[in-house]
């Protein structure tokens, strides 16, 4: 079977996780602050949270925007589930806005139309990896004094008109085991911000105001005695990373680049290859303004269905991505605009896009698409 997504784990992780388990230090320690570090670097942020997974970042990027029972964020519907769930933590309300059909991405005419005075925050998602109009987005935040969230699960090595996503403004990527830096599990939320960062902090170790490892470092980073008094100043979580998974992190990072770069190599390839008069849109592909971490390659076609089932004979694994969210029952009775969402949902599949894709193996999915169905 040619798998949908299969992560490339290289032996140098391997070997990094080893002297970490030797080292007698697993937790949250100086592993997870070398790649906090790394990362910040890698993505041009000021400051970088490492958590265990997006999921727990968007959750804590909730609490920092201050959403609370009742508010409203303006959200997609087209997205994994754990986006609009952690509105729902905070007992906000999610408002869906539309999709731009030609992206699979947030529409900013649309997020405009749904603003409220209830309106908390706007999230939007990278999808597939493909940068969101970010200066629109911002524009729109900015009028209304609300915070812009990136979901930036798939976005992980993308830049917007020259800059990567995560050096501006608050962004939470994903290290899931199928993302492009994949780490087993693991996120982080990049930050401008000192306040933030400092919180951001305190919420992922249950509000404590200092973890265990900084307890056993003097303020010169020297081993001491284990000192065992702390404040607590408000409820936190428990959503640190480890230094298991920054281990594997900071070596799967130094191969980001020619990654991502190989991923869009893929990508190129299927779009001049895949010749079908079912298809009605490929994906948008990186250009001048957007440079996407290719994290999926998707096609919108006629006759989805029939095309999953041919290829799964085929021995291929395709996926889609995703159930619009309005269509789940906790979700069902939220307000927004769902036309280009419902159209594109209905069309959409995606192609096994990894690292381990032989040259046989895309000619065999081109020629499969290519043929009847």
């Amino acid at each position: 079977m040619i798998q949908l997504f299969r992560p490339k784990i290289r032996e140098a992780a391997i070997e990094s996780v080893a002297e970490v388990l030797r080292s007698g230090w697993i937790g949250l320690g100086p592993k997870t602050e070398q790649f906090e570090r790394a990362f910040a670097e890698y993505v041009g942020a000021a400051y970088v949270v490492g958590v265990n997974s997006a999921t727990a970042g968007l959750h804590l990027a909730m609490i920092l925007a201050g959403v609370g029972p009742g508010d409203e964020v303006i959200t997609t519907p087209l997205t994994f589930v754990s986006t609009n769930h952690v509105i729902l933590y905070q007992g906000g309300v999610p408002v869906f806005a539309d999709v731009d059909p030609k992206t699979c991405n947030i529409d900013p005419a649309s997020v405009r139309r749904m603003l409220s005075p209830r309106t908390k925050a706007i999230l939007a998602v990278h999808f597939g990896g493909y940068p969101c109009e970010l200066d629109e987005l911002r524009a729109i935040a900015k009028e209304a004094q609300v915070p812009l969230i990136e979901d930036a699960a798939h976005a992980c090595g993308a830049q917007y008109k020259g800059k990567p996503i995560g050096s501006e403004g608050l962004a939470v990527f994903s290290f899931h085991a199928v993302k492009n830096l994949p780490m087993g599990d693991g996120g982080a939320i990049a930050t401008r911000h000192l306040w933030e960062d400092q919180r951001l902090r305190r919420l992922r170790w249950l509000g404590i105001d200092k973890d265990t490892y900084h307890r056993t470092q003097d303020d010169c980073g020297n081993p001491r005695a284990y000192a065992w008094q702390y404040d607590v100043p408000e409820v936190g979580y428990k959503y640190h990373m480890n230094d298991i998974a920054a281990a594997i992190g900071l070596v799967q990072l130094s191969a980001l680049a020619s990654d991502n770069t190989l991923r869009r190599l893929i990508a190129a390839f299927y779009d001049s290859a895949i010749d079908h008069p079912q298809v009605i849109r490929k994906c948008r592909l990186s250009d001048d303004n957007h440079i996407s971490a290719q994290h999926l390659y998707w096609l919108q076609v006629e006759r989805r269905d029939e095309l999953v089932t041919k290829l799964k004979a085929a021995g291929i694994a395709p996926g889609v991505h995703y159930v619009p969210n309005h269509v789940y029952p906790m979700y069902r009775e939220c307000r927004g605009e769902f036309q280009h969402t419902e159209e594109v949902a209905q069309r959409l599949i995606s192609l096994p896009l990894h690292m381990e894709l032989s040259t046989e193996d895309t000619d065999k999915i081109v020629e499969v698409i290519n043929g009847g169905w």
